[in-house]
């Protein structure tokens, strides 16, 4: 859907608008991430070059003093490595395999319709005085539908809008606000934590105070999940508080067409295929009960008999999600009749995989990129002087954890990708943060509220020219529907939820509380 053109004359020429076509035009100036992260790895050769021999010391784990030199990839030695070694890191790319595998079954029950029946009988069956909280709880969810949810969440929310006579810009406005500034919190682990953690494992390897610390998909659980309600309340409130007053009084008459929200009604089909997803999810959460609770589970640990800080429940998650996804979609392909032969089945699974080619490619430069930064020990340097920077300056605690976050914000302004930036600081920031006492489960969860937050007021956003096409849809005015008018329904949000995303992260550890199953604020 292409973005509405201004008129010279039209264009906002304010100071928050020059800034967003800064931003835009900074931002679209960088390269692809394939080709950033094939000249990012460039750069580390030459480095590693250049600052060969330089050494470091810090205190390791054992409290004996570590010496680390920096090991010169550009001679004979690395270039046996690099071409030895090029397959091995791309295939044990942690990311790689966690993703695959969730794709595949989160594949099947986008693929089917599942996650948008969801969503829509939700939405639609939620009472007129709980909609605003019904849109932002299944926004802020809708990661498990990867950013499939920025595109039907906003329209099937401005059409209930509409359907009740509201404003549908503030149903668009919820929705894109929750799916996009809130992507990273959710209720039932998805696809984002497992590559995001799967990320952080390779950056735990830097240096040994991080080396044995917890990676698995749920570090950030207890924090992420609790997350969900703390937005859920405050978006709420700046939704009907802030955000509507400015839009009814920006636009007190819109086209209302009360029949849109028909469009989006679930259909006999889809309500059987809800009905056996929800029986074979209970059956499955049943079972996964029994597996746990009693001493004798399966899914805890053989010698201790207790599920943390080790157990099969936790090192095993993947499967069993990948399982849970699997059984639900199938149950409502087949209850909705989409999945007729179980020739449909691998066919829908295939089809999630879709839109993973882009990120294999640029996994491969990228597993190439922390293989060779890693090795040749400039991250462990950088790592290293960067702690001892901080230290000295007194900059840790809460200010150095709120100025990751702030960091991560403005990064997020000029490269949409979380994973991508997440591959580029976490080699770096995981073991700096390591050296200060502070667990990989806490940087990464910094980064994940700076990463989120600012996504809706991103100018390189993929899918604002989508927002714009749902507001063309009620505003008539061409003219009012351009990046500014977008923008100042989105600020508010932002603002707002890194606030108080913030707030909720310094709570935990001010009160030392875990961040996910085994995983410590403090090393």
């Amino acid at each position: 859907m292409a973005q509405p053109q201004l008129s010279a004359q039209d264009r906002p020429t304010g100071f928050f608008q020059r800034m967003l076509d800064l931003i835009e035009v900074v931002g679209n100036k960088l390269p692809s991430p394939f080709i950033l992260f094939s000249l990012l790895a460039g750069v580390v050769l030459v480095l590693s070059a250049i600052f060969e021999g330089t050494a470091v010391t810090f205190i390791g784990k054992d409290a004996k003093p570590v010496t680390v030199k920096v090991i010169s990839l550009l001679n004979a030695e690395g270039f046996r490595y690099i071409v030895s070694e090029m397959v091995p890191n791309f295939i044990k790319f942690p990311p790689l395999g966690l993703v695959v595998v969730m794709m595949l079954a989160m594949g099947l029950a986008e693929n089917t319709g599942m996650v948008s029946a969801f969503v829509r009988r939700v939405m639609l069956g939620a009472p007129p005085w709980a909609v605003t909280a019904t849109v932002m709880f299944l926004g802020i969810n809708g990661n498990l539908a990867s950013d499939a949810a920025m595109v039907f969440m906003p329209a099937a929310a401005a059409a209930v809008y509409a359907g009740m006579g509201r404003n549908p810009i503030l149903g668009m406005a919820i929705a894109f606000a929750a799916t996009a500034a809130g992507f990273s919190a959710n209720v039932i682990p998805a696809g984002t934590d497992a590559l995001i953690s799967g990320i952080t494992a390779t950056a735990v390897k830097v240096i040994p105070q991080t080396a044995n610390s917890p990676t698995h998909m749920l570090i950030n659980y207890y924090f992420m999940s609790s997350s969900v309600i703390i937005l859920t309340i405050v978006g709420t409130i700046v939704a009907e508080k802030i955000v509507e007053p400015r839009l009814n009084r920006a636009f007190p008459t819109l086209h209302l067409d009360a029949g849109a929200r028909n469009e989006h009604a679930i259909t006999p089909e889809e309500a059987r295929g809800l009905k056996c997803a929800g029986i074979t999810a209970l059956i499955y959460i049943a079972l996964l009960l029994f597996l746990t609770i009693p001493e004798t589970g399966l899914l805890r640990d053989a010698q201790t008999r207790s599920i943390l800080p080790n157990s099969p429940l936790l090192s095993g998650i993947i499967p069993i999600l990948f399982f849970f996804f699997l059984s639900v979609g199938i149950a409502f392909g087949i209850g909705k009749g989409v999945i007729k032969k179980e020739a449909d089945i691998p066919k829908y699974m295939a089809e999630g995989l879709q839109g993973m080619t882009g990120f294999l490619v640029t996994a491969f430069a990228a597993a190439q990129f922390i293989a060779w930064f890693t090795k040749s020990n400039l991250a462990t340097i950088i790592a290293v002087r960067g702690a001892e920077f901080l230290r000295d300056t007194g900059f840790t605690g809460i200010p150095l954890i709120i100025g990751f976050i702030l960091l991560s914000a403005l990064v997020d302004m000029f490269m949409v990708s979380g994973s991508a930036k997440w591959l580029i600081m976490a080699p770096i920031f995981v073991p700096m943060f390591g050296l200060l006492g502070y667990e990989p489960a806490l940087t990464q969860a910094a980064y994940r509220i700076g990463e989120s937050a600012t996504n809706p007021i991103s100018p390189l956003q993929y899918y604002v020219p989508v927002m714009l096409g749902i507001m063309s849809r009620y505003i008539k005015d061409d003219s009012r529907t351009g990046m500014g008018t977008l923008m100042a329904t989105q600020m508010p949000f932002a603002i707002w939820f890194l606030i108080a995303w913030s707030a909720w992260l310094i709570f935990f550890m001010v009160f030392n509380i875990p961040l996910g199953p085994g995983a410590k604020i403090y090393l």
